[in-house]
């Protein structure tokens, strides 16, 4: 029993739930001397919240034409974000540009103005553009005004957004001045704060002059907008953009429920006709305005239109299509299709028609018939829709249906096109393409799909659209591995590294950890892997019968037929395939047939202006389209006894590094015509580990890795005899002294770890002022960006980026169209370096993303291990700069690069809709609740390779042995009664018995619940073929809870926390049977437990956190567990983690209002939970999850500094996942960092380029740039507008002179390297906002 007092505390009342224990207690309690006591107080800290990972659901897909005619875009809408793609030649969607800085929800989309496609074919059945291919684009989500001169012509449409806020935005796309796409934007206010839903219905008329914006009741607003025409000539003039002419009002009565605009009689280019259907009390009326283009608005919406009645089975259509024939248009109920035309003539005339195939199919959930949830118009010529409409029809369970509509009679075709894998929602449109239709489906469950439909055929899967929502659950992997620093270390004596930053939380080499989440329904559920980085599209994929140590792609000058040679580096020789140029078929060629030499393992090949050159390591091949030579290498460089350890070419020049005996020489050769020819020779100290000719202040040089001693050594050689800068070799010694001291670099080696040797060099080709920037990669790992000063070599600095513990091997961004990139492959992954600068930390690339290739057709599959790659440039130009080769042991994969980083997702299939999962370290395994068809099952999945390792057992007694058989169901499961409420692991310890079980909470539709403890352990049989593994689980325990469901389960070592109805019991095992020990009674049934530092936090559905002790030995058994904390304000739970540190605890704890609530825990029991901190995001928290989910060189540089408060372990990350899939991560700070953080982003809500939707001016009266702190909202820094302003580096813009100072003043604590106090002479700008830089990059720092 429990009830709500009121008592005195600090001063002021504050309500509480105790219980008559508590209040016995307390009157029993002896009288204590009262006297002035010193509270803790609660911290100041503030919560950084960002989106590291984006919702998929697309709400609608339009095609648009944004950029130019020449372009068949198409934008995807999602709640806060539009992406542009273009629908390519090969029918995909390439990423064009993504918007996402609205600030508010995007509540509608239409398009304005008309299409202009081009129908020019090539000889080849190709599309053709008149102009130059474009540059890569680039998101920069907003407009810079310095690059709106570039181009000042309109596209032939523009994309109008409604937005939650208010706000009607027209949107179109322009270059910039580094020819990458930006957003140019227009914005109105939809004036009137009583509106109820503006923009609820959205409609624009055939011609694009109206726009019609409906509220959700009461009434609508007409906008008469600017021909494209007119906008297009005013932009070009005077760069003006204003599509709203003029603006009417209408009132009408009832719930506005469909809004059209009907189609004109064919040749009245004036008629404008709208259709408006208000659902009033026990009737629906369509009411139709009719009037002429050139008329006033406020003439024609003077009065309102009554409309006709609508018989009831047409009162609430699911949609209305408007033909183009007859002024007609289609409706669509749950049950009844018809059309309706020549309603200008007097009453609605519906005729019904039926649809071919309803059945369902098997994507559809529900017990009622599925709904027709979208349409689209597919592309025809102009001409044809003068007597004709053509329309696709899509139902939520992926049918799709055409119909034909024409000018004499109704439905003329009725076709049902069958369905597609996937559900569809309001998602769903037709692209233009020469050669079919191209359908775009998505839904609001599972991913979405391009679809190909030729005349008279079914739809054919062309590609995916990634969507992983519904998300109800996550689980991050614990495969990291963390050490702290030991006793005798200097982190325990206080003491600080060579760059001043403290050694706890060193890091050893680790896999990061992976994360998973339950996604999607029926049969597209799956366990979804999130990823992130470059996406590598597999075209072709190939596996050779050995392994492949490196490929180079090469002309076929002797060719009967189209295609190219890939030339494969063997362990012990070489082989040459050929490809066909549109990669549909692969042949090995005899080496009969080919000049090249087979005989020994390939070192290095070049093409360059028709030469091929190809040395390995017994000759060197020059092959050309009129002849070829082979050269000895042992009688060019006149010793047979050398052996060729490594050699590279460039141009007409042959580096090779030879040893003979034990002293290695660097020998220089020239290639003339077919002949090679000797120059010169350098004797070599040591080890020659890599090579390479690169091109140092206009002459070329050599570069070689050399091992000589503890250090390695990069030796620079003069190519030619005399040449200026460079008379003879150069030697720098590598050593950890010359890193860059700012760079603060913290790992397991330290500082004082040595390098290992160089294993390959390359010479980062884009224009540097007076230095030349050398790449390196290691045998140990690391990249090395070597940075030298031109006019003295000597002189340099090295950085370090961590790739792993195995070799990492560097190349080139020539390969790929781009010198101002380097590719690793490090640790068998794949990783792209780019945006090269130099600040105070050195030179380095300050973005480092992972390439996952993938496979449209396997969605499971793995990231294979690459370990070495090839450009394909020069052989299929057509395919753009983008496309390369990939050698994956013996796999060779064809692939094309995607520049722009997004979510790589990775599915799992599992056949049903996953509801919980967890991560088992013992056994290597995700475990996670599936319903199939209603049925639950438990199911073990290999996070590797997503196999299903399950082996459902029952066990049963016999004879006092336990005899196990194979069954579908373990006990418990099955059940279509039951539904899985909570699943967790327990690990059993009391004295010498020690049990790892899986607890599974069910609820019974009897209002009862079901509790199973489950066994598993790998399969233990011998070993099987091909590495197969098993686990096998069966029911232990099961027992049947009638006093109410169970909400929630926690365990610790000895036994688990059920919470039964609203009382939490406390079961502990004794003599093989449970027993209950501790109980206490809540005011609503707890959503989440958890035993933190030894108590149970208990999140309630309404009463938010409560804090028990359950151990206390003053209890007698059978006592109720005693309340330490509770929350003095109700707030509703979702989920709960500790995110504080032991002397400061907080929780951090969602609510299903998108809040974040962050709880601190006085030091004295008895104390309320004072609010530190308050968030508001754009959807709930389902889940929050912690560890190291950072990539490895991401993973070394994460240590808490500029006023980070670690939550965990050091350099773990909180992250917490929303219902649409998004994935927030959080990172609690001190006073300190939070009023920075903050005053950037008050600055940058002020600013319209970084909040161009929702900024406003700060003035005195309404705008307060100074961080407050109350109320406790004002404690969250949205992490996505620090994002914006560090993408465009407009701290300089925001800050200006005005708030220089206090910008200067709130750096200054958090100014840990010096960046301030090192400033000479005058004051200087420079270092306060580098400081500020690197503190935004800290933050902002990747995640994935």
């Amino acid at each position: 029993m429990s009830l709500q007092t009121y008592v005195l505390e600090n001063d002021e009342w504050v309500a509480r739930t105790v219980s008559a224990d508590e209040l016995m207690r307390e009157n029993a309690a002896p009288l204590r001397k009262t006297g002035r006591q010193s509270l803790s107080k609660p911290p100041t800290c503030g919560l950084l919240t960002r989106t590291v990972v984006e919702s998929p659901v697309i709400r609608w897909v339009l095609p648009v034409q944004l950029r130019s005619a020449r372009y068949n875009d198409v934008a995807l809408i999602g709640d806060h974000s539009v992406q542009i793609c273009e629908l390519g030649r090969d029918r995909q969607l390439q990423d064009v540009v993504r918007k996402t800085d609205f600030g508010s929800r995007i509540r509608n989309a239409v398009v304005m103005g008309t299409p202009q496609y081009s129908r020019k074919v090539s000889e080849d059945g190709t599309h053709v553009k008149t102009e130059d291919d474009d540059t890569e684009m680039a998101d920069l989500s907003g407009t810079a005004p310095s690059s709106r001169d570039v181009n000042s012509v309109l596209p032939p449409q523009l994309l109008v957004l409604m937005l939650e806020q208010g706000d009607l935005v027209f949107l179109f796309l322009e270059q910039g001045l580094a020819r990458n796409w930006v957003f140019v934007s227009s914005t109105h206010k939809v004036s009137g704060q009583r509106l109820v839903y503006p923009g609820f219905h959205m409609a624009i008329d055939p011609s694009s002059k109206f726009l019609a914006v409906g509220c959700s009741e009461s009434i609508f607003i007409m906008y008469r907008l600017e021909s494209m025409e007119e906008l297009r000539a005013a932009y070009s003039e005077d760069r003006t953009f204003r599509p709203i002419k003029e603006v009417v009002a209408r009132p009408v009565k009832g719930i506005i429920h469909k809004i059209e605009f009907l189609h004109p009689t064919h040749g009245n280019e004036v008629q404008v006709i709208l259709m408006i259907i208000m659902v009033q009390p026990e009737v629906s009326r369509l009411a139709v305005y009719e009037w002429e283009s050139t008329c006033k608005l406020g003439e024609t919406f003077l009065e309102e239109k009554n409309g006709y009645r609508l018989d009831d089975d047409y009162r609430l259509p699911l949609l209305v299509v408007p033909l183009k024939v007859r002024n007609a248009f289609l409706i669509i109920t749950e049950r009844i299709t018809a059309t309706c035309s020549d309603i200008l003539s007097g009453p609605p005339a519906f005729v019904q028609f039926e649809l071919a195939n309803r059945e369902d199919t098997e994507l559809h959930h529900g017990t009622r018939e599925p709904l027709w949830t979208a349409w689209t118009r597919p592309i025809r010529h102009p001409p044809y829709h003068d007597r004709k409409d053509v329309i696709y029809l899509a139902r939520e369970d992926g049918l799709i249906n055409f119909l034909e509509c024409g000018d004499e009679f109704e439905i003329e075709t009725s076709v049902s096109m069958g369905s597609v894998d996937c559900n569809i929602d309001t998602a769903f449109a037709s692209l233009f393409h020469l050669f079919g239709d191209v359908l775009v489906t998505g839904g609001d469950s599972g991913p979405g799909a391009v679809w190909n439909v030729e005349a008279r055929q079914s739809p054919q899967r062309i590609g995916s659209i990634p969507n992983w929502s519904p998300t109800v659950d996550f689980i991050v992997t614990k495969d990291g591995v963390f050490e702290e620093a030991s006793e005798s270390s200097s982190s325990s004596t206080g003491k600080k590294n060579s760059d001043g930053s403290s050694s706890i939380g060193k890091m050893v080499p680790y896999q990061p950890d992976k994360v998973f989440a339950c996604s999607g329904r029926g049969i597209t559920g799956a366990i979804t892997q999130f990823r992130y980085g470059i996406q590598a599209r597999i075209g072709l994929d190939l596996t050779y019968s050995s392994n492949i140590k490196q490929c180079w792609a090469i002309s076929d000058f002797g060719a009967t037929e189209e295609g190219f040679f890939l030339l494969l580096a063997l362990p012990n020789g070489t082989t040459i395939l050929h490809l066909s140029r549109d990669l549909s078929e692969a042949s090995e060629i005899d080496r009969d047939a080919i000049p090249y030499d087979l005989t020994s393992t390939t070192h290095t090949v070049q093409e360059f202006e028709g030469v091929v050159v190809q040395i390995t390591t017994n000759y060197i091949t020059i092959a050309t389209s009129t002849g070829c030579s082979q050269n000895s290498i042992g009688d060019v460089i006149r010793d047979h006894a050398a052996v060729v350890a490594d050699a590279v070419v460039r141009g007409s020049t042959i580096a090779l590094a030879a040893y003979s005996g034990s002293s290695f020489k660097i020998i220089l050769l020239s290639i003339i015509g077919l002949e090679v020819s000797f120059e010169r020779a350098f004797d070599v100290e040591g080890e020659v580990t890599c090579l390479a000719i690169e091109r140092f202040d206009g002459d070329f040089v050599v570069l070689a890795g050399l091992q000589q001693g503890e250090d390695p050594t990069l030796a620079i050689y003069p190519t030619l005899s005399q040449q200026r800068g460079l008379a003879t070799p150069l030697f720098l010694t590598l050593k950890p002294a010359m890193l860059n001291q700012s760079s603060s670099m913290v790992d397991s080696r330290g500082q004082g770890a040595t390098f290992g040797v160089l294993t390959s060099i390359v010479h980062r080709l884009g224009e540097r002022s007076g230095e030349e920037v050398v790449i390196a990669g290691t045998r140990d790992g690391d990249v090395l960006t070597i940075k030298l000063n031109r006019s003295q070599l000597s002189s340099y600095e090295i950085y370090r980026d961590r790739f792993g513990t195995s070799p990492s091997r560097v190349y080139s961004g020539n390969m790929i169209g781009d010198p101002d990139l380097v590719l690793v492959c490090g640790d068998a992954e794949l990783g792209i370096m780019t945006s090269y600068v130099t600040d105070r930390q050195g030179g380095h690339f300050d973005e480092i993303y992972r390439v996952w290739p993938t496979d449209g057709d396997r969605p499971n599959m793995s990231s294979p291990p690459i370990n070495s790659i090839a450009s394909l440039l020069e052989q299929l130009p057509e395919y753009g700069e983008s496309t390369m080769v990939m050698i994956a042991g013996p796999r060779i994969m064809v692939t094309e690069l995607q520049r722009q980083p997004k979510p790589v997702p990775r599915y799992f299939p599992v056949g049903g809709t996953p509801v919980k999962i967890i991560y088992s370290k013992r056994l290597e395994a995700l475990v996670t609740v599936v319903s199939k068809n209603g049925l639950p099952s438990l199911h073990f999945l290999d996070p590797e390779t997503g196999k299903d390792l399950s082996q459902p057992l029952e066990r049963k007694k016999l004879n006092e042995v336990y005899n196990y058989h194979g069954v579908d169901y373990i006990t418990g499961l099955g059940n279509a009664d039951t539904r899985a409420m909570s699943l967790t692991t327990w690990t059993y310890r009391a004295g010498s018995v020690r049990g790892d079980w899986i607890v599974l909470a069910m609820r019974r539709k009897d209002n009862e619940g079901l509790l199973l403890i489950i066994s598993a352990e790998p399969e233990t049989t011998s070993s099987q073929p091909n590495g197969s593994r098993w686990i096998r689980f069966w029911t232990k325990f099961d027992r049947k809870i009638r006093d109410g469901p169970i909400w929630s389960v926690a365990t610790d070592e000895h036994g688990v926390f059920l919470c039964v109805g609203v009382i939490i019991q406390y079961h502990i095992i004794e003599q093989g049977k449970f027993k209950v020990v501790r109980q206490h009674e809540l005011p609503t049934p707890a959503c989440w437990m958890q035993v933190v530092n030894g108590r149970l936090h208990v999140l309630t559905t309404n009463h938010s956190l409560i804090i028990l002790d359950y151990k206390s030995e003053l209890m007698d058994e059978g006592e109720q567990m005693r309340e330490l904390y509770t929350d003095d304000t109700c707030r509703n739970g979702l989920h709960f983690i500790d995110v504080g540190v032991y002397t400061s605890p907080i929780t951090m704890l969602s609510d299903p209002m998108c809040g974040i609530h962050g709880l601190w825990i006085p030091s004295e029991e008895d104390r309320p939970l004072k609010l530190i901190f308050h968030a508001e995001l754009q959807a709930s928290i389902r889940r929050f999850g912690r560890g190291y989910t950072r990539p490895t060189w991401g993973a070394f540089k994460n240590r808490p500094r500029y006023g980070c408060i670690p939550s965990g372990l050091p350099g773990s990350d909180t992250i917490g996942l929303t219902i649409d899939g998004s994935l927030q991560h959080f990172t609690v700070l001190n006073e300190d960092a939070w009023r920075f953080l903050r005053f950037v982003q008050n600055l940058a809500r002020a600013s319209a380029t970084i909040c161009p939707h929702t900024s406003s001016s700060p003035t005195t009266d309404e705008f307060d740039l100074e961080p407050q702190l109350y109320p406790k909202l004002n404690m969250q820094v949205d992490g996505n507008i620090l994002q914006r302003c560090l993408n465009k580096r407009a701290l300089e813009e925001l800050v200006s002179t005005q708030y220089l100072q206090r910008f200067r003043e709130l750096l200054e604590p958090l100014d840990e390297d010096g960046y301030l106090s090192s400033e000479e002479g005058p004051v200087n700008d420079g270092p306060v906002y580098e400081l500020a830089y690197a503190i935004l990059k800290y933050y902002l720092a990747p995640v994935f």
